[in-house]
C-alpha cells in the first residue's frame, strides 16, 4: 500500500470510528466507556489509535482522555469535543466534531465547524500558514466568538502528529508556505472566553521521548512497554495501568517525566474557562487544492 493509500485509510477508519463514536455522546454516558468504544472500534477495523481518544467537556480544550478509574458521566447540555487519531502503520489521520449533550446545534459550534470548511477551501499549494490563520480568525469573530490562540492545527509526518508546521487560528506576521503532497490536521477552536488555553497541573497523556537510567523498577518497565508498543506516539495512563499497581503507577510517571523520558501533555482548559468548541479534518494537499481523508 503506496503512502497516500495509507493516509486515505487511516481517514475512512477515523471517519467511520467518529460517526460511530458520536452517536454514543448522550447523558449518562461515562467518559471511559467511550474512549474504551472508540478505540475498541478502531482496532477492530484492522488499524491502532494515534492517539488516546480525547473527550474534552465544557471549559476543557485538549489533553483529557480519562484514566482507568475515571467516574466521569456526560451530563446534560454539556458541550463535549470527541477528538480521535488513527493510523495504518505509522500514517495518521485526526478528527474532532463537537456536540452539546441533549440539545441544538449552538452557535459556538457551528464557528468551529465553518471556519473548518472555510480552511479546507483556502488551501492550495502557494497558500501561507497565516492567510489559513486568518481565515479561522475572521469566520469564528464574525460569530461573535473568539479563536483559541495558542493552539494550532498541524502538520502530520508518519509516526510524528506534529511534523514542523503549524497551523495557527489567527493571521500572523509570517508563515509557512504550503506544498503539495502534505498532510495537515485542520482544527479551529472557538470560545466565548479569552480566546486562550492554559496548562492544568495534572496530565493523563504521554509520549516516549528517549532511554534514560531510571532508578525505579517500574519506571524502566513502563518505558520499555511504550517504546516498544506506541513508537513516538502519546500513549494515555490507562494504556499502561495494568503493567503494575497503581500507587507505583503516579511515582513510575512521575520520575519519567522529571527525567525528560517521556513528554506529558497537561490538561488544557480555556483560561477564563469560558465554552471551547472544536473542528477537525485531515487533509492531503493536491496540485490544486485538497483532499479531505477524513470525510
Amino acid at each position: 500500500m503506496k503512502e497516500k493509500e495509507k493516509y486515505l485509510e487511516a481517514g475512512r477508519i477515523a471517519a467511520e470510528v467518529m460517526d460511530e463514536g458520536y452517536r454514543e455522546i448522550k447523558e449518562g454516558v461515562k467518559l471511559l466507556d467511550l474512549a474504551n468504544y472508540v478505540e475498541k472500534l478502531i482496532y477492530e477495523k484492522g488499524a491502532k489509535p494515534a492517539f488516546p481518544c480525547n473527550i474534552s467537556v465544557n471549559s476543557v480544550a485538549a489533553h483529557y482522555s480519562p484514566d482507568a478509574w475515571d467516574e466521569t458521566v456526560i451530563k446534560k447540555s454539556d458541550l463535549v469535543k470527541l477528538d480521535l487519531g488513527v493510523h495504518v502503520n505509522g500514517y495518521i489521520a485526526d478528527i474532532a466534531r463537537s456536540k452539546i449533550v441533549g440539545g441544538n446545534k449552538s452557535d459556538l459550534i457551528k464557528a468551529a465547524e465553518e471556519a473548518l470548511e472555510n480552511v479546507i477551501e483556502a488551501i492550495k499549494p502557494g497558500v501561507t500558514t497565516s492567510e489559513l490563520g486568518e481565515a479561522v480568525e475572521k469566520t469564528i469573530e464574525s460569530y461573535g466568538y473568539r479563536p483559541i490562540v495558542n493552539l494550532t492545527g498541524h502538520m502530520l509526518t508518519r509516526w510524528n502528529l506534529h511534523g514542523g508546521i503549524t497551523i495557527p487560528n489567527i493571521k500572523t506576521t509570517s508563515g509557512e508556505t504550503l506544498k503539495e503532497g502534505q498532510v495537515f490536521a485542520i482544527e479551529p477552536f472557538a470560545t466565548d472566553g479569552e480566546g486562550r488555553v492554559v496548562d492544568e497541573p495534572n496530565a493523563i497523556i504521554f509520549r516516549y521521548l528517549q532511554d534514560r537510567p531510571l532508578r525505579i523498577k517500574e519506571a524502566r518497565e513502563i518505558l520499555k512497554y511504550v517504546k516498544d508498543n506506541y513508537n513516538t506516539l502519546p500513549f494515555a495512563e490507562r494504556w499502561i495501568a495494568h503493567l503494575v499497581p497503581r500507587f507505583k503507577l503516579n511515582q513510575a510517571l512521575r520520575q519519567l517525566v522529571f527525567t525528560k523520558a517521556i513528554y506529558a501533555y497537561h490538561i488544557l482548559r480555556e483560561k477564563k474557562r469560558g465554552l471551547v468548541s472544536q473542528a477537525e479534518h485531515t487533509v492531503i494537499v493536491t496540485k490544486n487544492g485538497c483532499e479531505v481523508t477524513t470525510l
